[in-house]
């Protein structure tokens, strides 16, 4: 039997329109989108769920029939202690969050994994001319017919050429290839449609491409070479020249040129002779080559102005075609991430580059870096500076997403960390909410503006929203580590350790450089369980400085625990010292932080032991403390 998603419908056609061609068709849409073509398991995983929805079977959708069926795992696998299904299920949800913002925007049929399962759920969206729904809606819908998909497994004719390395190679590169579309994203183009919002999540309208222009450096990925001279491995270096660009354009603070471009104008002079204004800063170039049954991809970061070499290394990995798509995606993804998120080898540059300049004499981009520095640091000086540079930017700049959505988050601030209030301010929280929202409207493909709706929605009381706005911004940019560890602390904080802890984790994992006190989360995590002697080893880890009170919440509380009273008198006296108010007010901080009612118990209580008088009170869920 068919499901029909278990939202009202947002179209007045029947449910009965919603037939297996339709579903067909719509996965077929969704397996040969940019969205999925970097991830074979990802496609593997969607075809197989769809494929037993439509036979009948979604009661054997489970963890172990997928592990089983899609991750080749054997009869012994415990979802309990290896989570493929789960981790994947994640993956896929984004990606197909990701495709109906942007390629898939106008698909008449949507394909959802519901969260807390992975049967599929179909829904129809209002639908223009040239639709694929049949003419005839009103009529009775035919019997679900079981679809014949293909198999999740490598085709026959390449598992025949497994033993021949270079051959199959070169064959699974052709039909890969001949399925992707070219990124046509030359100039000030972004990668991602928009999907315009006004003031909420839930009031999108229909996606409408816009030009952004972008104030920070640009980027020229030349097309990868061949370097085994081998030409069958020339379509697997094109390949992996396309997903780099896709994996890049992921980041918004600068320009990536397009595939196409990349191709057609094989070098910076090439780019600047056909199209003489161009500006080009950096360059990054590899080579693809094939030892027995590895294959080796090195790539290297150029500056174009005077040809540093400003980065380079190699990923060695061991190939076959079952794995060919997924490992050309994961370098891409890992090269990306090491170029182009928070203090990566660009802004590490750009910052050089800007690091001599007075605050006043900032451009955009470079006022946007030292807001990252501040990010990375919270430190209340370098508070103030950000905020007044960041106020001259949207004045002088008012186009520029990035700069109101970071603004938001700086507002915030004033109230979140009682940094420098202003009393032109009383209400910074909902300042900062109006606006991350205008920051959304300007750019509702800006993975940044939707962190900072996040972070003002989780302040304004409104965790669920909060979260759904912290997965539209990684359904943007699955690659930012920050997007994913604010998420991290979302599901945490709010009691579901489980999903959030490991998001955390991973941040840290894909960046190390990630802001520490993200560690406060992780240390609170181990608080809950006792582990007191590794909760304090994440706070020291995390290196806060003395202006982040809640650093200090987090000793006192661990200390008052352990019975250490001296270190716990040094915590509270640094709590009263940012805020002589805070016992008074402390069980309403962490309501307002929306914080699980049972974890506030067990601060407190921590607190208390610790010496801090937090008095008799009553919390809004009505839970005594």
């Amino acid at each position: 039997m068919l499901h029909a998603s278990d939202e009202p419908q947002t179209t007045d056609l029947p449910i009965s329109t919603i037939t297996a061609p339709l579903i067909e068709a719509a996965l077929a849409r969704v397996l040969s989108s940019r969205s999925l073509r970097g991830s074979a398991r990802g496609r593997r995983f969607l075809q197989f769920v769809v494929q037993e929805a439509l036979a009948g079977r979604a009661n054997r959708i489970k963890a172990y029939t997928i592990a089983i069926d899609v991750f080749d795992r054997d009869a012994s696998f415990d979802p309990l202690l290896d989570p493929v299904v789960r981790i994947q299920a994640g993956r896929l949800r984004r990606a197909l969050e990701h495709y109906y913002l942007t390629e898939g925007a106008a698909d008449s049929l949507r394909i959802a994994i519901p969260k807390g399962g992975y049967v599929p759920q179909f829904s129809l969206v209002p639908v223009t001319a040239g639709s694929d729904l049949p003419n005839d809606v009103s009529g009775p819908a035919p019997e679900p017919a079981r679809v014949e998909l293909d198999p999740p497994r490598a085709p026959l004719f390449l598992r025949r050429l497994a033993d021949r390395p270079l051959r199959w190679l070169a064959v699974a590169a052709m039909v890969t290839l001949l399925a992707v579309v070219g990124l046509a994203l030359f100039g000030g183009w972004r990668g991602v449609a928009p999907v315009p919002t006004k003031g909420a999540l839930e009031r999108a309208t229909a996606p409408a491409m816009t030009q952004r222009a972008v104030r920070g450096p640009a980027l020229l990925v030349l097309p990868f070479t061949n370097g085994s001279g081998d030409p069958t491995l020339d379509l697997v270096a094109d390949g992996i020249t396309e997903d780099l660009v896709a994996a890049l354009i992921r980041f918004e603070d600068f320009l990536v040129f397009g595939a196409d471009t990349s191709f057609r104008y094989p070098s910076a002079p090439a780019l600047r002779d056909a199209v003489p204004a161009t500006r080009v800063d950096y360059m990054l170039k590899g080579s693809v080559a094939q030892t027995g049954d590895y294959i080796q991809v090195t790539a290297t970061l150029i500056a174009a102005k005077d040809h540093r070499y400003l980065w380079s290394d190699s990923f060695r990995r061991a190939v076959t075609p079952a794995n060919l798509l997924d490992l050309r995606h994961d370098i891409a993804v890992q090269v990306a991430r090491t170029l182009a998120q928070s203090d990566g080898v660009i802004e590490r540059e750009e910052a050089r580059l800007n690091g001599q300049h007075a605050p006043q004499d900032l451009s955009s981009y470079a006022c946007l870096l030292r807001t990252r520095q501040y990010w990375r640091q919270l430190s209340v000086a370098l508070h103030a500076e950000v905020r007044d540079c960041l106020e001259r930017v949207t004045r002088s700049d008012p186009g520029y997403p990035e700069a109101w959505a970071a603004l938001a988050m700086i507002t915030i601030d004033e109230a979140r960390l009682g940094f420098n209030p202003s009393p032109a301010r009383p209400d910074p929280i909902d300042d900062g909410l109006q606006l991350a929202e205008h920051a959304v409207t300007l750019a509702p493909d800006s993975a940044l503006s939707y962190q900072a709706l996040g972070l003002a929605l989780w302040l304004s009381r409104e965790p669920q929203r909060s979260i759904a706005a912290y997965e539209r911004a990684l359904a943007l940019n699955p690659n930012d580590s920050a997007i994913l560890a604010d998420l991290g602390r979302c599901y945490s904080l709010t009691g579901e350790w489980e999903r959030g802890i490991p998001l955390i984790r991973e941040a840290f994992t894909r960046n190390p450089a990630q802001p520490s006190w993200y560690r406060i989360v992780i240390a609170t995590h181990h608080y809950m369980n006792g582990r007191y002697d590794d909760a304090l080893e994440e706070m020291r880890r995390a290196n806060l400085g003395r202006e982040v009170i809640l650093g200090h919440v987090a000793l006192a509380m661990i200390h008052g625990q352990t019975g250490n009273r001296t270190e716990a008198a040094k915590a509270v006296s640094e709590i009263l010292r940012l805020d002589p108010n805070f016992a008074v007010k402390a069980i309403s901080e962490f309501e307002r932080r929306n914080i699980h009612p049972d974890i506030i118990v067990r601060i407190v209580d921590g607190l208390r032991k610790a010496g801090l008088a937090i008095p008799p009170s009553q919390m809004a869920n009505g839970a005594g403390l």
